[in-house]
């Protein structure tokens, strides 16, 4: 659980913040006095922990660095496929997918070369073009999802042709509904809920389209709880690539800047989707994913306990709250010569710290791309 102080606020009860996140007893003992009674904590930051020992998916063939140039270059060639297409289907011409599943067999070769390196440049770029980036950064993680569940490469092409298409049908809905900054209503609301309809009938007659594609398209939107459309399935009712995708669109949306709202930093994200086990999904389904990305997921923005900040630079499965962190700026946000520091392999030192925070770089204007080659 996420601790944020404790005391009353009293002379004799002082209020102490802390401000970090509690794992194991001995952290309880190090942070909250023994004669403390009253400690406030917030629910809604609470981490939950994968009951993971090992590491799931394939070895690391290259590192991040090595792999950056070539993610760089799929990203250029993901936008502009991304871009062609959306606005083919806009103006109502036919739609070539004839590209599509090279694009997706590349982002399948960078993710079993380096599992964190394609995810992490999608989503620390593009801001401000949310309906290309989003179709990206579905189609990869789930990808990355479904290569930690034990898919072939054949069957995760069409589970990534199923996250790239999956929004196709948002291309029909008016502009001024996708990008409304405040709350729909309910006739507005209604046409959006149409879009994967318009998806699927976008995609209908395409030669040779996976039947689970489709599928997805249709039911990426429908819950575990039949609270979904726009079918209302219920959990036996709705594809295995539809669960994916649904579970990969969610989070990408939460981590993503709109025009209505500020992104969600990755761990809050994932606090945020945990409250969902047995309601909107699966509880096997969330966990499944929280194992994949991890506790703080690869280039996540982070505060330590030390003050300094800095980016999540690898997981730890056996540790998830004990990632690797490249500091990138002191305790007043100021640039400063970028190291790693293992959190794992600090516990029990006199240089230990813990990742006391989770944050939103957009929020303070940071573009953390530049940081990945420091």
């Amino acid at each position: 659980m996420f601790v944020v102080s404790y005391g009353l606020g009293t002379f004799a009860s002082p209020l102490v913040r802390v401000g970090a996140h509690v794992v194991t007893e001995s952290q309880i003992h190090s942070l909250v006095p023994p004669d403390v009674e009253d400690v406030l904590i917030d629910a809604c930051a609470a981490i939950p922990l994968p009951d993971v020992a090992t590491p799931v998916g394939g070895p690391v063939t290259i590192t991040m660095g090595e792999e950056l140039p070539a993610a760089r270059r799929l990203h250029s060639e993901a936008m502009d496929y991304v871009r062609h297409f959306v606005d083919d289907v806009r103006r109502g011409t036919q739609v070539d997918l004839s590209a599509a599943s090279p694009l997706v067999q590349n982002f399948i070769d960078s993710v079993f070369r380096n599992e964190t390196a394609a995810v992490t440049l999608f989503k620390l770029r593009g801001f401000d073009e949310y309906t290309y980036t989003h179709s990206i950064n579905v189609s990869i993680l789930s990808v990355l999802l479904g290569k930690h569940q034990g898919l072939d490469k054949t069957t995760l092409l069409n589970l990534g042709l199923a996250g790239l298409l999956h929004d196709v049908g948002k291309a029909k809905i008016d502009g001024d509904i996708l990008n409304k900054p405040g709350k729909l209503t309910e006739s507005e609301f209604q046409a959006m809920k149409a879009h994967p309809l318009e998806g699927f009938n976008i995609l209908k007659d395409q030669v040779g389209l996976d039947p689970e594609i489709l599928r997805a398209v249709v039911e990426h939107h429908e819950r575990y709880d039949g609270s979904g459309y726009p079918q209302g399935l219920k959990w036996t009712a709705i594809d295995r690539f539809s669960r994916i995708v649904s579970v990969v669109d969610v989070y990408d949306a939460l981590t993503s800047r709109r025009v209505y709202k500020n992104a969600m930093a990755p761990a809050k994200a994932l606090s945020l989707m945990f409250q969902m086990r047995s309601l909107q999904f699966p509880a096997d389904d969330i966990d499944n994913f929280i194992r994949c990305i991890g506790v703080f997921p690869v280039g996540s923005f982070v505060r330590l306990s030390g003050g300094e900040y800095g980016i999540v630079a690898s997981a730890n499965p056996v540790r998830p709250t004990k990632p690797e962190v490249k500091v990138i700026m002191d305790s007043s946000m100021c640039p400063r010569r970028p190291c790693i520091l293992n959190l794992a392999a600090l516990e029990g030192t006199p240089e230990a710290q813990d990742i006391a925070e989770a944050l939103s770089p957009v929020e303070h204007r940071l573009n953390l791309e530049r940081y990945l080659d420091a």
